[in-house]
């Protein structure tokens, strides 16, 4: 007899989404730098929703769920947030990748020391 096992490898992909706390995001978007430190993270945005999926995510359907729907993935993470939407200066991250949301979908940035 032949016994051939198949070893399943799943993958979870973190996703976080950061809503900017200055709602002025547009002067983070005229810098033109891709570029962001990861100090600022910390101090201008919040961390309003965290999860892992199994699946393959891009950043287009993030912002899209963020965009159109109320209530995105489910809870958010903080209640106390600066805005009620997605907008452009916010940030999201999947794996370790980030991007910078402009007026329609995102840009990849990098997040510096």
């Amino acid at each position: 007899m032949l016994y051939l096992y198949y070893s399943t490898i799943i993958i979870f992909m973190k996703v976080r989404v950061y809503f900017c706390k200055e709602l002025d995001a547009e002067t983070i978007l005229r810098r033109k730098q891709d570029k962001i430190g990861k100090q600022a993270l910390g101090t201008i945005y919040d961390l309003v929703w965290e999860s892992e999926f199994k699946n393959i995510l891009n950043v287009g359907r993030v912002w899209l769920k963020f965009k159109e729907e109320e209530r995105p993935f489910g809870i958010a993470l903080s209640k106390r947030r600066s805005h009620d939407k997605i907008l452009p200066g916010d940030i999201i991250q999947i794996a370790n990748d980030f991007y910078m949301v402009d007026q329609i979908g995102a840009r990849k940035v990098k997040v510096i020391d």
